[in-house]
């Protein structure tokens, strides 16, 4: 059996895509560097740009892409996973030119800054042969309501003719997602002028820490060589450490205390902003910097954006990827949970003392090799086999006899 497949595109529709509609030329011009070079001002970064955003972005997609993609077949006892061909290709090398890591990390930052990424499946006799990601800055949609095509370099492409993963579906067209960057452009703009507000304060060079008043004329004031004459006159010679003697009727010395950031309250506006953008993306303040590491705190992280994002992915490659209907696609987020290592002790000797596990499982949760005699599901403190726990004497009602 087939196990990719390649949509073959209708004759009509063919012929129909060789006399494309006329573009605008401004549109097919203004494209690439060059374009914002030429348009956007001088100094112009992008949101995508900023550090906390992208400090965000790491963290979501490198946690997406650290998990293993599996494929899954439904059962009357059960799901079981699958290991053939395909899982090898979705999980191992989906892309020839990037390992699989790379290639989910660059889905899902697409799909968080822009709030798509776009893959093409090529087709070689009929099997998958490779997943190739678009550039979303070179992609545009166009549809209404129930259909929709997407346009790369004027042509248009059917969207079962390629992977679309979707991040928050934009309220007027819902099959073009808008990320989570939208959200926060407010936020970032109050950061960026905070941050720039601190450089320039400690960048500058109104800072005194004395202020030495003199009697003499201003004219004399004004010359450097004068006001270095008297300062060295007084207090060149001077040990560190060592007192000053200065006329009390010619020289008045007096210390200034610069203003400090919480003095300003810069550092706290920060702070709050910082903490308003990890809000927007879900992820705890902790990634990027700000307060104390928490772990039921990270777990919900887990649970609540990084398998959300692993489901768009999960879904969209189950249904344009695979024919059986009773195969999936499905990643693995045990391996990114964080677990005592007292706590998955318990849990494994819990699991196998009630016959749900059995001792090479057990032991698998803690990477180590399955060895012989372990692989029995076994129940109690003595490994009775599961189904022996009915031949126990003391079930017996013969008892001894």
């Amino acid at each position: 059996m087939t196990i990719g497949r390649k949509r073959q595109r209708k004759k009509t529709q063919t012929q129909s895509k060789e006399v494309r509609q006329a573009v605008d030329p401004i549109g097919i011009w203004l494209t690439g560097q060059e374009a914002k070079d030429l348009l956007l001002p001088s100094g112009y970064k992008p949101i995508t740009k900023n550090e906390e955003v992208r400090k965000c972005t790491h963290k979501i997609a490198d946690l997406v892409s650290s998990m293993t993609i599996m494929l899954m077949e439904n059962g009357d006892k059960g799901d079981r996973r699958l290991k053939n061909e395909l899982s090898k290709k979705i999980d191992v090398y989906p892309n020839k030119n990037m390992v699989r890591k790379n290639f989910v990390y660059k889905i899902v930052t697409d799909m968080i800054e822009t709030g798509n990424s776009v893959v093409y499946p090529k087709m070689k006799e009929g099997l998958l042969d490779n997943l190739v990601i678009w550039n979303p800055g070179k992609l545009s949609f166009k549809g209404d309501e129930e259909e929709y095509q997407i346009l790369k370099s004027n042509v248009a492409f059917d969207p079962d003719e390629l992977l679309h993963f979707v991040l928050v579906p934009d309220d007027e067209m819902p099959y073009r997602g808008q990320g989570y960057t939208s959200a926060i452009k407010d936020t970032i703009t109050n950061l960026v002028q905070a941050n720039a507000t601190k450089t320039g304060f400690l960048q500058s060079k109104w800072k005194p820490s004395l202020i030495i008043k003199v009697e003499s004329d201003a004219e004399g004031m004004q010359i450097k060589e004068e006001r270095d004459k008297i300062l060295h006159s007084y207090v060149g010679d001077t040990e560190a450490g060592e007192p000053w003697i200065v006329p009390a009727s010619e020289i008045d010395v007096k210390e200034v205390r610069p203003l400090t950031l919480q003095d300003l309250a810069i550092q706290d506006s920060i702070t709050l902003d910082k903490r308003a953008v990890a809000s927007a993306f879900g992820v705890p303040p902790f990634m990027i910097g700000v307060g104390e590491f928490k772990k039921d705190e990270y777990n919900n992280f887990i649970s609540s954006v990084i398998m959300p994002i692993a489901k768009i992915i999960e879904q969209e490659l189950t249904r344009k990827l695979i024919y059986s209907p009773t195969w999936y696609f499905k990643f693995n987020p045990k391996s990114l949970m964080q677990y005592d290592l007292g706590e998955l002790t318990t849990h494994a000797k819990e699991m196998v003392a009630i016959g749900m596990m059995n001792r090479n499982e057990g032991r698998n949760l803690f990477d180590y090799s399955p060895a012989e005699g372990l692989d029995e599901y076994a129940v109690l403190e003595n490994h009775i086999p599961v189904e022996d726990i009915g031949n126990q004497k003391k079930l017996d009602k013969g008892g001894e006899e």
